[in-house]
């Protein structure tokens, strides 16, 4: 199943590659249109140039479910509080920050589900419904998805296909309308949240042989990093995208300076988290 949510997030890029080549103040301002306002970018023509920096980049940035499920193989607890709070959606007004939550709102429901608290993930469901009408995508959560949800409560298997399904969705969407840059902070902000949700439960755990393996696999996301970065890189004339960007890149510059290879210690794990843990917390309070 969680090949299928990296299918999703392969599609979600896809549609960021195929912006990479129009970046216009038309486009820009289209990206940071009001709440109450569907932001719709301009149409762009994929030519062979875009297909080639989708074929070369977009694999490298799956869907956090590696992190996850090597959480929920190490044995460590589930822990609720570290996820992004369901009150905090009355505080994303614009639609750049509505896309970015809706991707850290899908991680934690995945963070949910891959640890099976089936109790805990309506208030997710939700959110995600909301943000994802906001943004002008109502069939991603209409009411056939949400009768899945509910006969599927208590089937992890089931629930990723329907989360699968929900999010194909929402690619779909955002496709055919080529809200390119929408796109993108879909995929940034489902990255950050599943590298928040392994920093944060791994920081203060010691480093053992029995959890090495999510060591080398956050250390792995700096090359995500660096193609997140890249695909976002054509809209830094705006200014949400540069703030991010300018965070994106000193979380990379901290990467840059850890130890060669894969073999991250705990004093720099910290550090990480720290990093992300800025960012990230900027992101869910709307800012």
């Amino acid at each position: 199943m969680k090949n299928r949510f990296v299918l999703y997030l392969l599609g979600m890029s896809f549609m960021l590659a195929i912006g990479a080549c129009k970046n216009n103040s038309n486009q820009n301002k289209d990206i940071t249109t009001p709440a109450d306002t569907v932001a719709v970018i301009g149409k762009d023509t994929v030519d062979k140039f875009t297909q080639f920096k989708y074929d070369m980049i977009i694999s490298n940035i799956p869907f956090p479910f590696e992190m996850l499920d090597k959480l929920f193989a190490s044995k460590i607890v589930y822990n609720q509080k570290i996820t992004n709070p369901i009150s905090n959606i009355s505080k994303y007004g614009i639609n750049n920050s509505k896309a970015l939550n809706l991707g850290i709102y899908g991680a934690d429901l995945a963070y949910s589900v891959t640890f099976e608290k089936f109790q805990q993930i309506g208030p997710y469901v939700k959110n995600t419904k909301k943000l994802a009408e906001d943004l002008n995508i109502p069939l991603a959560f209409n009411q056939e998805t949400m009768d899945k949800y509910n006969k599927y409560k208590d089937n992890k298997d089931s629930l990723a296909k329907v989360i699968f399904d929900s999010y194909t969705e929402v690619d779909k969407t955002l496709k055919n309308n080529e809200r390119i840059g929408l796109a993108g902070l879909v995929v940034a902000g489902s990255w950050v949240e599943g590298l928040y949700l392994s920093t944060k439960s791994y920081s203060e755990t010691p480093k053992t042989p029995e959890n090495k393996e999510l060591y080398n696999v956050i250390w792995k996301q700096k090359l995500h990093l660096d193609n997140i970065i890249k695909l976002l890189i054509d809209f830094k004339k705006e200014p949400y995208f540069a703030n991010l960007l300018n965070e994106l890149n000193e979380i990379k510059s901290l990467y840059d300076h850890l130890a060669i290879g894969t073999e991250l210690n705990e004093q720099e794990l910290i550090l990480l988290t720290q990093k992300v843990e800025k960012l990230r917390n900027r992101i869910i309070e709307g800012v």
